[in-house]
């Protein structure tokens, strides 16, 4: 008799704790959102994924027991029968608080999507508010970074490295514009100037009023103290395409924070 893995049998658990009469899009599971902070997230979720026609989800555990957490992540959304249209266009957000770590996942669309620098600003972004304990602001960031990626995709544009730093690229240009004017106007001045300039102070000099004497400081000790700084963990986990048990290719980030 085959044996059910550890990560789908955690998966179905999970599932079944669901309502039966339809999947929320949002699981919590951990206990991390209050009524409120839950029904504005749904109304945000629901609103991109209907108007986009990609599904988001979220789902909180405080433990996943022994499940790899992007297994866990890409068989929940595969076997909760996530996503739209034939790809399964959509991207779930898997948050383990007691192991402190998070997963990204990408299916369809989402893969092609969280390219590279999208998925550096996704993952930066929740993992920041994480590793400040603002779950609630971690989750809207997943949603509203997905709305603008989606925003992009439907005129035809990508997140891409002129996009994200479009604003600093266009600071850049008016500093060298500006210092390339500020050259041609300095050196246009300059040649305007006929006046001659004395290259001698003899004539301005009192005899014997300039003198020089020698000042020297010793120093007989020196103190150094050295202090240890702690790296704070970044998270880690890059992108990249895999199969998940159910057959379909997903994609995504995450690590621990």
């Amino acid at each position: 008799m085959m044996k059910a893995r550890p990560t789908a049998v955690l998966v179905l658990t999970a599932l079944l704790s669901v309502p039966a009469f339809g999947l929320d899009r949002i699981t919590d599971h951990a206990g991390v959102l209050t009524a409120a902070e839950r029904a504005t997230l749904t109304a945000m979720i629901d609103t991109v994924s209907e108007t986009y026609r990609f599904d988001l989800v979220i789902v909180t555990e405080r433990s996943i027991g022994g499940a790899g957490l992007t297994g866990f992540a890409d068989d929940f959304f595969d076997n909760g029968g996530f996503g739209f249209g034939p790809d399964s266009d959509g991207s779930l957000l898997l948050h383990v608080s007691d192991a402190r770590e998070f997963r990204i996942s990408g299916t369809g669309r989402g893969i092609r999507i969280l390219g590279t620098y999208a998925g550096v600003k996704l993952r930066g972004d929740i993992a920041g508010y994480l590793r400040e304990g603002r779950y609630f602001e971690a989750y809207q960031a997943f949603i509203l970074n997905w709305e603008e990626f989606l925003q992009l995709e439907a005129v035809g544009r990508n997140y891409n490295f002129v996009y994200r730093w479009n604003g600093l690229i266009t600071l850049i240009a008016w500093l060298l514009s500006f210092g390339i004017a500020f050259l041609i106007v300095t050196s246009w001045k300059g040649s305007m100037n006929t006046a001659l300039k004395k290259t001698q102070a003899a004539s301005y000099m009192v005899p014997g009023s300039l003198s020089f004497k020698e000042q020297k400081d010793s120093f007989l000790y020196s103190t150094v103290t050295k202090t240890k700084k702690d790296a704070k963990p970044a998270p880690g986990g890059g992108g990249g395409t895999h199969t998940g048990s159910s057959g379909k290719s997903h994609g995504g980030r995450g690590g621990k924070y």
